[in-house]
């Protein structure tokens, strides 16, 4: 009885659209196997109650999820829903449907899908048509087909201005070949806009145009005296952002494949290189990586692309005490500004550093460093009937952070006890010229003890945590502090766990108290293990929040804020 009702939910909520793919495969395809049904259902209740009139918050406010999963012959068709007293979602797997046959070193996508052949041609971009990967001993062979974006025509009564697109296709290949020392590959993908599957209006506000792209890659890497390696890989779009327009125009962006084919009508030819040379050995490594993205480098397989960027990056690391001790770091320098046609140079120096160690008798420590500095250079530009009052600006902005943990469990068998210090500090700087526009120091750390007795499933432990900003342009500091204790109990066979927490913070700004306040907190988790298990697992859980403001401070229209929450959850 109980599977008749969840195979009539399920085909109830097929009438619903979707959004997760469905994956075939004779690998997963039982016809001896019975057809099975899991899933999951949960009813979340939320209660707010404040003596602030300013906080616009329901005072109720209830959320129904469930989940179905069918398993038709070893293949899995996921079903979900969600309602609440504000908004709702559905969703089935019919909508994006995926079918991804596979037979020894044969795989067939069909439907909606996604593949990834280079970081600069065909990015994972989801698109419906059909693909094959091919894999026969150290070969690979894959190609696609299909419609990247459907036509949408403007609706001025929806407004749908930023919905409007041409009817996107295109296709794509790679072939590499993956030794145990040698891999190469090299990649084409092509995509165009239909300029006629429009056939209404569109505003010019949508800034919309056909565009066509075209995109080759090749990479290769190399090992070579057991640990070095270096790899390249080079890859050039050229990129259309109007097929409509004939003539020939001068596009930005400069590359060795622009020279050698030529600039066609407003074609754009931009490249891209990445190589990287290094040594990898089991006690110590060391790699530089070098990154170069023309501007205006785009390709249309995939969804977002930085470029106008050059990187210089060395990247060392070190393990000692037979890796008990790991050291790593990573140090370069970011350009922009590639071909000299923006008014502002920005170089970006990165640099950080790591350290763990790890004692294997309940001693954990780490320290970090990390160091951002960025450096801009506005430049003058002259013309004739107009004067710039502004002269040459540099303008720099420094982050550093620093960041430690050491943690020690100790104890017995009878008798767990366990020690943490965390603390940080950040401090970040911007200058223009020679005036400071901002500086900033922070600080944070937090200190834990906590003990267990196993014999009785009783916890314990105790915090106090601190925070302090001091802000030198404009001048500020605040200071965040307060100790608290915790405790909890849970039950042998894991039916009943129960959580209390108590803090204190106090709250001040150039050393005047602002606030004080106590935090309480409880939670009661009860796994029900009195119902027969045929009809799922059940679980009932409560958590009850409450924000206390000290009468000895003086708070308008607040004093206290109360937050509960109860959840019945079933899963089967």
């Amino acid at each position: 009885m109980k599977t008749r009702i969840l195979i009539i939910a399920g085909l109830i909520l097929l009438m619903v659209q979707s959004l997760p793919a469905v994956e075939i495969t004779p690998d997963n395809i039982n016809f001896k196997q019975k057809p099975t049904v899991s899933g999951g259902l949960s009813f979340n209740n939320t209660f707010f109650n404040g003596s602030d009139s300013l906080i616009k918050r329901d005072p109720y406010m209830f959320t129904l999820c469930g989940s179905l999963n069918v398993n038709l012959f070893g293949v899995e068709l996921p079903f979900s829903f969600a309602l609440s007293n504000t908004s709702k979602s559905y969703s089935q797997p019919f909508n994006r449907f995926q079918v991804a046959p596979k037979y020894k070193w044969v795989r067939l996508y069909l439907g909606s899908t996604a593949m990834t052949f280079s970081p600069y041609t065909l990015a994972g971009r989801d698109f419906r048509g059909v693909g094959v990967e091919l894999t026969p001993d150290k070969w690979f062979i894959g190609a696609m087909y299909g419609r990247f974006a459907k036509p949408v025509e403007y609706d001025p009564i929806l407004e749908n201005i930023d919905e409007v697109s041409y009817k996107r296709t295109g296709y794509a290949a790679k072939v590499g070949w993956n030794g145990s020392n040698t891999s190469v590959n090299a990649t084409f993908f092509h995509a165009q806009d239909d300029s006629k599957s429009l056939e209404y209006y569109v505003p010019a506000e949508a800034d919309l145009h056909p565009q066509k792209n075209t995109a080759i890659s090749a990479y290769i890497r190399q090992r070579f005296l057991k640990y070095f390696f270096v790899q390249a890989e080079y890859a050039f779009s050229v990129y259309n952002t109007d097929i409509r327009v004939l003539e020939e125009l001068e596009s930005g962006g400069s590359s060795f494949a622009s020279k050698f084919l030529g600039k066609k009508a407003n074609d754009r030819y931009v490249d891209a290189l990445n190589g990287q040379i290094g040594y990898q050995g089991k006690v110590w490594g060391l790699s530089f990586c070098y990154e170069r993205i023309a501007p205006y480098y785009q390709t249309l397989g995939g969804y977002y692309f930085t470029n106008d960027r050059e990187d210089f990056t060395l990247a060392p690391y070190l393990k000692l005490i037979k890796g008990k001790l790991n050291l790593s770091g990573k140090f370069g320098v970011e350009r922009n500004n590639l071909d000299n046609m923006k008014a502002n140079d920005n170089k970006r120096i990165v640099g950080s550093a790591s350290a763990s160690f790890s004692g294997g008798k309940g001693l954990v420590a780490s320290l970090s460093y990390s160091n951002f500095s960025n450096y801009t250079k506005y430049k003058k530009r002259a013309y004739p009937y107009y004067v710039d009052q502004l002269d040459t600006l540099n303008f720099y902005q420094v982050s550093r952070n620093f960041n430690a943990m050491v943690a020690y469990g100790f104890g017995d068998s009878t008798l767990a006890q366990n020690i943490s210090l965390s603390g940080g500090y950040q401090f970040g700087n911007s200058e223009a010229g020679n005036v400071s526009t901002s500086k900033q120091n922070i600080w944070n750390g937090t200190v834990n003890y906590g003990q267990t007795i196993t014999s009785t499933g009783i916890n314990w432990g105790s915090f106090f945590s601190l925070n302090h900003v001091d802000i030198e342009v404009p001048k500020m500091k605040s200071l965040y502090w307060g100790p608290g204790i915790r405790g909890g109990w849970g039950s042998k066979n894991g039916a009943v766990n129960t959580n209390l927490s108590v803090a204190y913070n106090q709250n001040s700004n150039d050393g005047i108290k602002n606030s004080s306040l106590i935090n309480s907190n409880l939670s009661v988790v009860w796994n029900i293990k009195g119902i027969d298990q045929k009809f799922g697992n059940h679980s009932l859980s409560a958590n009850a929040g409450l924000t206390n403001w000290l009468k000895s401070d003086v708070r308008v229209n607040n004093d206290y804020e109360f937050l509960a929450s109860v959840n019945y959850s079933v899963n089967f």
